[in-house]
Order: structure tokens, then C-alpha cells, then sequence
């Protein structure tokens, strides 16, 4: 890493601090938290309430912590140095500010992670056990899975995953069988019988989601072929560790083309999205021509703010239309 590229540190920590300060100070922001207030101090009066026995370490997280506001803050803190690991450890400081404007602008990441408490500390363990995973120490990523799904069992998904994370590259007969698989699962009944299986797997409040018949939207599914294409084009650009972050965007592109036939899968795709947060700007880094790469990120740019828009324009996230409050003015 560049020397004088180091004088950028200060500037990175004060923004990542900021983040923090407004995830740790909210109050009633989000679809979701006051329904996680309520199951805190309902745990803490002494309720039995049931959570499911795969996530009991999210019933003791609430009981370690009695204080919600405490325990929000906390949170907010092991989510943010685990942004921070993530972007450290793969980008270049130059290209921080790249992964944070994804991060922030895509309202399917920050902002649906600070509504989701229980899934936000699966993905935090996820983004740990890959860590590692990319460091060749595979009994670490089996163990922070496993404490992942004791937060949230859907981080389940992640064990089979695994056999899928590793350094090879994906040849071109490949890359054709993966859209044509892509393709077959949106135009045929395939996808439905595949969705059933999975839901097998959770708990029956899962197939909730998927018994609503909500869809994604044609305009949504042409916008998420964009990032299809442009990891799926682009991959074998990316060696190493920085592969096996690019095979987990690409999935999460895949998983958000699906989500044409039953929305509900986004739930899952949560554990892959935080990976385009690093694998974008490495391929963009990659790029040779310049001119190719600026119509690339005004394109890219313009579809974000078409999602911002759409996102607080969709009637499912009501919660943020309202004027953003902190614990210290409740």
C-alpha cells in the first residue's frame, strides 16, 4: 500500500465513526425496531418467549445486555468494524470511499441492515468466517457460521456455500452454464419447487413470505441484470481472496434476478450483497479502458438512485419515511 495514501486513515475513521454514530443514537428508525424493543424488555420482564432453539444466542444476547438502548449500540459497533475489516483488508484506502458510497446508496444494504438486528449479526459473523475462509483457516469459518445461525438460522445457507469458495477460476463453458441455469429457474416452475426445498429447511414463519406471492418487479429484475453482468463478465479478472468475495456477488446477483419469481429469497441474498460492497470496486480497478469504466459508473450510479427512489416510494418500507430520531430526543 502506498505511503502517502496512509494520510487518508483519519478521514476514513471519522466517516465509519459518524456511521456508527448514527446507527447507535436511532430511535424507532426502521421497519423493525420497535417490535425488537418489544421482545427485549419482554425477555429482560422475564417472558418465555420462543425464538426458535436455533437462535437462542440472540434470546442471550437481550438478557446479557438489559439495556436496549446499550445493546443498540453495540450492535452498531461490531457492524461497523465489521464493515470496516471488510473493506480494509481487500481495497486499496483509495478505493474506500467507492465502497461506502455502494454501501450507503444501495438502500437494500445500509439501511434494511440497521432494521434487520438478527440477521445484521449473522451477516457480521458471515463476513468473519469468509475472512478467514479466504485465510485457509476453514474450522473458523464452520465455527462462526455456526454461531451465525444462532442468531438467525437462515444463515443455515451458508454451510452449503462453502464447497462453492474457493480460488478457481470460472471458465467460459461455465459462466454459459450459470446463465442458462439463471435463465431456465426464471422462465420455468423449477424455481418454485427449488424455493419449497428451501423453505424446509427454516422455520414455518419463512414461508410466510413466499405464501404472499410477493414478486420483484420487472423493472427491479432488468436493474439487478446489470450487476449480473457486469461480475459474471468480469470475474476471472479477480484472484485470490478477491474471487472468492466476487462468487459471493455474483450470487447475490443471482439471487436478486430470482427474486422475480418470490421476493422472499432476498432474505437470503442479505448474506451475499455486503460482498458487492468490495467486489464492485475491484472490478472497476480492473478495467483497462477508461471511458468504458466512467459509462460503466454513471450507469451504475443512476441505477442506485432509481433503487433509492423506488425503495422509499415501495409502501414495505413505510418505517423510514418518517423524520430519523435519536434516544436522545425521544
Amino acid at each position: 500500500m502506498l505511503p502517502a495514501l496512509n494520510k487518508k486513515y483519519p478521514f476514513y475513521i471519522l466517516s465509519f465513526g459518524v456511521l456508527f454514530l448514527f446507527l447507535a443514537l436511532r430511535y424507532d428508525f426502521g421497519n423493525d425496531y420497535m417490535s425488537y424493543y418489544g421482545v427485549h424488555e419482554a425477555l429482560n420482564a422475564g417472558w418465555q418467549l420462543t425464538l426458535g432453539n436455533e437462535e437462542i444466542l440472540y434470546k442471550y444476547f437481550n438478557l446479557l445486555i438489559p439495556n436496549f438502548y446499550v445493546m443498540v449500540a453495540i450492535l452498531s459497533f461490531f457492524y461497523i468494524c465489521t464493515l470496516f475489516l471488510l473493506i480494509k483488508s481487500t481495497l486499496y484506502i483509495r478505493q474506500y470511499w467507492f465502497a461506502v458510497l455502494i454501501l450507503l446508496i444501495n438502500p437494500y444494504l445500509f439501511l434494511v441492515h440497521l432494521s434487520s438486528f438478527r440477521q445484521t449479526i449473522a451477516l457480521c459473523f458471515l463476513v468473519f468466517a469468509v475472512h478467514f475462509l479466504t485465510k485457509g483457516k476453514r474450522l473458523f469459518y464452520f465455527l462462526f457460521i455456526s454461531i451465525a445461525v444462532g442468531f438467525h438460522q437462515s444463515a443455515l445457507v451458508m454451510f452449503p456455500v462453502y464447497f462453492l469458495l474457493n480460488q478457481k477460476k470460472i471458465n467460459a463453458v461455465k459462466i454459459v452454464t450459470i446463465m442458462g441455469v439463471v435463465i431456465l429457474l426464471l422462465i420455468t416452475p423449477l424455481s418454485d419447487t427449488l424455493f419449497k426445498w428451501i423453505l424446509d429447511f427454516f422455520p414455518k414463519g419463512y414461508s410466510y413470505y413466499y405464501e404472499q406471492g410477493l414478486q420483484n418487479s420487472l423493472r427491479a429484475t432488468l436493474i439487478s441484470s446489470f450487476y449480473f453482468f457486469l461480475i459474471v463478465l468480469n470475474i476471472n479478472k479477480l484472484t485470490g481472496r478477491e474471487l472468492i468475495y466476487g462468487k459471493l456477488a455474483l450470487i447475490a446477483t443471482i439471487i436478486s434476478l430470482l427474486a422475480y419469481k418470490a421476493s422472499m429469497i432476498n432474505r437470503i441474498g442479505m448474506y451475499f450483497d455486503i460482498f458487492l460492497i468490495v467486489t464492485i470496486p475491484l472490478i472497476f480497478s480492473k478495467m483497462k479502458q477508461g471511458k468504458v469504466r466512467l459509462i460503466l459508473f454513471v450507469a451504475m450510479f443512476g441505477i442506485y438512485i432509481l433503487r433509492y427512489w423506488s425503495f422509499f416510494n415501495n409502501p414495505v418500507w413505510i418505517e423510514f419515511y418518517g423524520t430519523y430520531q435519536t434516544i436522545l430526543n425521544k
